[in-house]
């Protein structure tokens, strides 16, 4: 209506907007790729040629017959469908860990295009031309239709919640992970990461699900992993950075006849410093590590690990002198300590990248390195030792999210426990086990 009765233009003229139109939709589709700012400036080449096709209105061209030919409509009668059912189309698929592959792509398109040919023909256009019926009907369909949708959300929600990573499959020749970087393990092509993305954020050490990694109390809780009769016991302390080791230490507490004792509290590394939580000190962490060493004490370990995140607020020397000073207490008592350099912190998070753009997943040791002040704290010290994981983790050059078939980082700066468990034997290794 708007092309026909308000802008009378020539025939010519409206060949050429259309031309112009379809040209400039095509080199969108052709030169926009993942690294374009969108939205943006360039946003404005697809919706100004958009409107050029569409001020064109029927226009043919040669043979083609502008908006009118039959696959245009064909798709536009379908548009709003293929709005709907595209994205989540990509976002399952990506969700399974499958990389978007030319062919791949190919058939999320053809899936998009069915799926939404069958809602318009059966749902679209059964209620847009139904006829006049009883007033209940509506309100039937619609609650029904809301009840579904509230169904299929809850049974994805506890799918998720329940599925399991199977752990079994690290180490086996699909999914290598650290022996890629320590060994150069053949990494094979077209196998599914481990976890699939959809479990990432939930691929998290045990203590979190036994409610024994704490956030708030300044109570200790422990919780009781490893061999259970074993003869021997390790003791693992340390804010989420140490708890981020659980899955590794517990399997070789398992392997080697060790009972594991854990004490981990969210931003709360263990030695006596005062850590601030929102400008002010943190009066449940002092308290929390000194009743940890006093349960540590009774437990009379005979191995201690030990890590903790990066602390810039507090001074390097006060940090050194802070860990020294709980550290004398165990290893007068006869314990030994390990203490695990920190991992690094990565510039990007790993489930929104490895969804979006995962080759560019990197992000650069030389621009990550921090001082390793455990190791600095170690210097000199009776039965204490440092020890580095990072050549497990990060390449001579380059920290990606993934290392043999195994995705590293569940957020910017934890690892996965699944990357954890494939660490346990380099970090047996380096702990002399």
């Amino acid at each position: 209506m708007l092309t026909e009765h308000q802008f009378r233009l020539a025939a010519l003229t409206r060949q050429w907007l259309a031309i112009a139109g379809i040209l400039g939709i095509v080199a969108s589709a052709l030169l926009f790729s993942a690294a374009t700012p969108f939205p943006g400036v360039s946003a404005l080449l697809p919706t100004l040629a958009t409107v050029l096709v569409i001020l064109a209105g029927e226009v043919e061209v040669g043979r083609f017959r502008g908006l009118d030919s039959l696959p245009l409509r064909f798709i536009g009668d379908r548009s709003y469908s293929v709005y709907l059912w595209h994205w989540p189309l990509i976002t399952i698929s990506q969700a399974q860990g499958h990389s978007l592959t030319l062919a791949g792509g190919f058939g999320l398109i053809a899936a998009t295009l069915l799926l939404s040919d069958l809602s318009y023909r059966y749902v679209e256009q059964r209620y847009r031309q139904a006829r006049g019926g009883a007033w209940w009907k509506p309100l039937g369909y619609g609650t029904a239709a809301v009840l579904t949708c509230v169904a299929a959300s809850g049974s994805l929600l506890l799918f998720l919640k329940t599925e399991r990573i199977d752990t079994a499959l690290i180490g086996t020749p699909s999914y290598p992970g650290p022996a890629a970087l320590v060994s150069g393990a053949v990494v094979p092509d077209g196998v599914n990461l481990l976890p699939p993305l959809a479990r990432l954020r939930r691929d998290v050490p045990v203590v979190y699900a036994r409610k024994c990694h704490q956030e708030e109390s300044s109570e200790p809780k422990r919780c009781s992993l490893g061999d259970p009769t074993g003869a021997k016991t390790m003791v693992l302390v340390g804010d989420s950075h140490a708890a981020q080791w659980v899955p590794a230490l517990d399997k070789i507490a398992k392997d080697r006849n060790f009972k594991l004792v854990t004490f981990t509290k969210s931003a709360c590394p263990f030695t006596r410093v005062a850590i601030t939580a929102d400008g002010k000190p943190n009066v449940l962490c002092a308290q929390w590590h000194e009743k940890v060493l006093a349960e540590i004490l009774k437990l009379k370990p005979d191995l201690i690990f030990t890590s903790q995140s990066n602390y810039g607020a507090v001074q390097q020397d006060v940090m050194i002198e802070g860990l020294r000073s709980l550290w004398s207490g165990l290893t007068d008592a006869g314990s030994q300590i390990v203490a695990i350099r920190n991992t690094p912190f990565m510039k990007f998070d790993p489930g929104d990248c490895l969804s979006s753009t995962p080759t560019k997943c990197v992000t650069k040791l030389s621009d990550i390195e921090r001082s390793n002040v455990l190791a600095l704290a170690a210097e000199g010290q009776k039965n204490v030792g440092a020890i580095d994981m990072v050549d497990a983790i990060c390449g001579p050059q380059l920290c990606p999210a993934v290392v043999g078939n195994i995705i590293v980082w569940r957020d910017s700066h934890h690892l996965t426990a699944s990357y954890s468990l494939a660490l346990a034997p380099y970090l047996a290794a380096k702990a002399g086990l």
